[in-house]
């Protein structure tokens, strides 16, 4: 295209003028796609950045989200608002592709953003990541982390940019904003206490062991039921009244005898198959709680009871809604075992919950 020379002094005529003006005009227009990158024919119908937080002073890190009828993509470009303090260091900003938000309009999972990786280039505010071509209409994300990067002072109306790059090269741009609040002004502290609890209960008072045998183990129970909501679950202790302080005992005071746990002491387990004696079973039931050693027979063997010290009997180690245990007590005479109908003992069952 040839221009006309031009004196100066000629641009005081006002068709001179009018010339000039229009060959400027159209040197412009034949320059401008040369000066300015073309948008290209995309329609963005919905997107966001969302931070991880919104209170100045926060670690900078969130989620893309866009989608578009743009297809041909060659990166990504988050540009932050005024004031924040973005890291220069390209490889400060990494990004992931889980635990991505559902689609606020369309309700459908987000598909991971295509091509995101860590960024490559920072531009002052402006944050470039590798990306590939878009399936038009999906709805993309990624989140974002800036190492050594900070969410500005406070305020509202705080813009920023999503854009997409491609073609010769095409823009698809989308215009975000943030509100910042005062340090720890987004987050909401939710408190609550639960109160400790404990339920304990004997099906019955009493053990009746009718008239003892000198052959045959004569047997009674009661069932323990214990429920806490202690973290460290709970204990079942068991103590006597009749004996001595190792031996327990089924006493008479018409007699002045006792029935008593065969030999030694607490913590040995008795056969009472194969010898006499009173003792004390305790057996597992819901909640499968556990039985000391002591007490942990079977149909004849049994532990015996003190009088004078709590012997820890059951237990469980966690909360519980109703552990059961059930409490035997068992005895058979010798053949020269002094007569008399009031032999007797008063087991204590006891349990706490372990906070």
């Amino acid at each position: 295209m040839k221009f006309p020379k031009i004196k100066v002094n000629n641009l005081k005529n006002p068709r001179v003028l009018l010339s000039v003006v229009l060959n400027i005009s159209l040197l412009l227009l034949v320059l401008y796609p040369l000066l300015q990158p073309q948008l290209a024919n995309a329609t963005v119908t919905e997107g966001f950045v969302r931070l991880d937080r919104l209170s100045t002073g926060q670690a900078i890190s969130g989620t893309a989200c866009l989608k578009s009828t743009l297809t041909t993509q060659t990166a990504t470009t988050i540009v932050f608002p005024q004031g924040w303090i973005i890291s220069s260091t390209a490889s400060n900003w990494t990004t992931t592709t889980t635990n991505l938000p559902t689609d606020p309009s369309g309700g459908g999972a987000a598909t991971a953003w295509p091509g995101i990786g860590t960024a490559t280039s920072v531009n002052g505010l402006s944050v470039t990541f590798p990306t590939t071509s878009f399936v038009a209409g999906n709805f993309y994300c990624f989140n974002f982390t800036g190492a050594s990067s900070t969410i500005g002072p406070a305020g509202n109306n705080q813009n920023g940019e999503l854009e997409t790059l491609g073609g010769a090269p095409y823009t698809d741009q989308l215009n975000w904003a943030a509100s910042i609040v005062s340090s720890g002004g987004e987050q909401v502290t939710v408190s609550a206490s639960v109160s400790a609890t404990m339920t304990f209960s004997l099906s019955g008072n009493s053990i009746a062991l009718g008239t003892l045998s000198t052959s045959t183990v004569s047997s009674g129970n009661v069932t323990e039921t214990v429920g806490t909501n202690a973290r460290n679950g709970w204990v079942s202790w068991i103590k006597g009244a009749q004996g001595t302080t190792t031996l327990g005992a089924l006493h008479s005071t018409v007699a002045n005898a006792d029935i008593s746990v065969p030999t030694g002491t607490y913590g040995t387990v008795y056969d009472l198959a194969t010898t006499t004696g009173y003792v004390i079973d305790a057996d597992s039931g819901t909640g499968a709680p556990t039985i000391a050693t002591a007490y942990n027979g079977t149909n004849t063997t049994s532990g015996g009871v003190s009088t004078t010290l709590f012997q820890q009997m059951a237990s469980n180690t966690a909360p519980t809604a109703g552990d059961t245990v059930t409490i035997n007590a068992r005895a058979k005479i010798p053949a020269t075992q002094t007569a008399a109908n009031d032999y007797s003992d008063t087991l204590t069952i006891t349990a706490a919950g372990s906070f």
